[in-house]
């Protein structure tokens, strides 16, 4: 009873808008029970319809009823949105304390136009420049940007519209390998308290893995399984960077490879990015005490953001070569 993409990942019926609502009614332990393994991903399926439950256990036939079951699935594969949300991968901040504004000047908000919703964040690096993820931009022919601002919707924030997005050419969208993005702003910023660029990782870094040490996101993202609305403020959070054969454990080595960068909410925490953070930065603290971004936000596990398993990130020193070569900035030391 779960839908198959790609041969790999689950697709969850809970997942879809359709039939959160119906589901949400559900008591949550009962919920919570149908969540399982399964074909190596994580996936919930339709576990209990009038006292028959499905079986929680690994590749095991699953005890329903098959009439139920081909209702659910078809309800469920009307309404499967496009291949961008994959069944393993998400994106928002959850278990997050709100930020100040000013706290991270280089945060911005992405979104299709001025009336959408949020789509991603995304960071300064230059006064031209935002760093986002590939499937923040992917498709779009011009993207909204908001710049300086700690509120979703803010109508004094500055703002800009642009139409120079570089997506990286090697951007898988089933994988969400090299999931990054430049987006050229048509007006220099002018930088400010609350609007500054994010210092990004150097090659000096390159062969640094970053296991172990304490990382920072953000963003304006989901902040639980069971609401599907953004958060109005930005919300911050700690992750722990993770080694990338835990990962790789529960999305797979087609996912995770060695240019992905994994990470755990802080001393077994369930902090974790969540849907609407994709493309937000990846920081930490240098050697000097400043911050610098090591990754762009890029997958969670759908509708397992508070299930403490791990967030992937773009590895940044991976891309150092291809942001210069677009933005002709220098990452070789600061």
């Amino acid at each position: 009873c779960c839908v198959q993409i790609n041969g790999v990942a689950c697709l969850n019926h809970w997942s879809t808008k359709v039939l959160y609502w119906f589901i949400k009614t559900w008591q949550r332990p009962t919920r919570q029970s149908s969540f399982s393994r399964f074909c190596k991903v994580l996936v919930a399926c339709c576990v209990q319809i009038n006292g028959v439950s499905t079986s929680t256990e690994k590749f095991e036939t699953m005890k329903i009823e098959l009439l139920a079951c081909l209702c659910l699935f078809a309800f469920a594969e009307a309404f499967i949105e496009p291949a961008a949300d994959l069944g393993r991968i998400q994106n928002r901040i959850v278990s997050g304390s709100p930020a100040s504004l000013g706290q991270f000047p280089w945060q911005v908000i992405l979104k299709k136009d001025p009336i959408e919703d949020l789509l991603c964040g995304g960071s300064i690096i230059a006064a031209n420049w935002v760093l986002t993820a590939g499937h923040c931009t992917y498709g779009l022919s011009s993207i909204f940007i908001m710049f300086g601002t700690v509120l979703l919707n803010n109508p004094n924030a500055l703002n800009m519209t642009s139409t120079q997005l570089y997506i990286n050419p090697n951007y898988n969208g089933e994988t969400l390998n090299n999931d990054v993005s430049l987006i050229q702003l048509p007006t220099p910023l002018t930088f400010s308290k609350y609007i500054q660029p994010i210092q990004l990782v150097t090659n000096n870094d390159a062969n640094f893995n970053f296991i172990g040490q304490v990382a920072t996101i953000a963003g304006f993202g989901l902040t639980d399984d069971d609401n599907l609305d953004s958060s109005n403020i930005m919300l911050y959070a700690r992750v722990q960077i993770i080694n990338n054969s835990q990962c790789a454990d529960v999305f797979g080595t087609s996912v995770v490879i060695p240019s992905t960068l994994c990470a755990k909410g802080e001393n077994g925490t369930d902090m974790s990015i969540c849907s609407g953070d994709s493309g937000g930065p990846l920081i930490t603290r240098d050697t000097n005490g400043n911050w610098m971004q090591i990754g762009i936000n890029s997958f969670v596990a759908q509708d397992m953001c508070t299930m403490m398993y791990p967030s992937g990130y773009a590895r940044l020193t991976s891309f150092l070569g291809y942001i210069s070569q677009v933005t002709g900035m220098d990452f070789n030391s600061y």
